[in-house]
């Protein structure tokens, strides 16, 4: 059997039940599970190992996506156009805390690898225990814009997307936090590699606060 209908074949068996049930739809060639939840979309998806080959390799990673059309027209109606894109907030499985990877004769497999009859219930059973105790929470953690803004703060990623996220949760001082702990990062990290991030922080500084 080819790799990606392996794959396919396997996430039909193990995961589509459940998933079904938690009221995703599975899309196998693009191998995604999807659900709406209220303003925002979920997404499951796995994504196959380049160098897949039949009877040699048949492995992938899953990754899990939060994104919001609302975000989208909410921020064409606030600043004249749309955002760069949807995403509200994304995680690979291997950082997702307290993620744990199959053990295979010993040693632990940082990806999940069909390849091996022998070892496909355990590989299957492992990813569906993780995806249901650990990226499902996840996911239902991140659509909430509170929770999507604080993330974004802590990792650093996107403060002027945080302080959209805080405004849409009607949190106008925290929107404000979000700024000041951007501008704070960037004068600890002058030489940062996201230049118009400083400009998207000053716009809504002025926009909103004045300063």
């Amino acid at each position: 059997m080819k790799p990606k209908a392996l794959i396919i074949a396997n996430i039909e068996e193990y995961l589509l039940e459940p998933l079904t049930a938690a009221g995703f739809k599975f899309s196998p060639g693009q191998l995604t599970f999807k659900r709406p939840q209220n303003e925002f979309v979920q997404a499951i998806h796995f994504q196959a190992n380049r160098h897949n080959e039949e009877h040699v390799c048949a492995a992938f990673w899953s990754h899990y996506q939060v994104s919001s059309r609302s975000y989208t027209s909410w921020h064409k109606a606030r600043y004249g156009h749309e955002s760069a894109n949807n995403i509200v907030g994304g995680v690979a499985d291997w950082n997702i805390r307290n993620w744990q990877f199959p053990v295979i004769d010993g040693k632990e497999n940082k990806e999940h690898q069909l390849v091996d009859p022998s070892h496909r219930a355990t590989v299957m059973v492992c990813l569906r225990d993780n995806l249901l105790e650990l990226a499902l929470p996840w996911l239902e953690h991140l659509s909430h814009w509170e929770n999507a803004a604080l993330a974004l703060v802590e990792t650093q990623d996107s403060h002027a997307r945080a302080c959209d996220f805080y405004l849409l949760a009607g949190k106008q001082e925290k929107a404000l936090w979000a700024l000041n702990e951007g501008i704070a990062y960037w004068d600890r990290n002058p030489k940062a590699s996201y230049p118009q991030e400083k400009e998207e922080i000053a716009l809504r500084m002025e926009k909103y606060f004045n300063a």
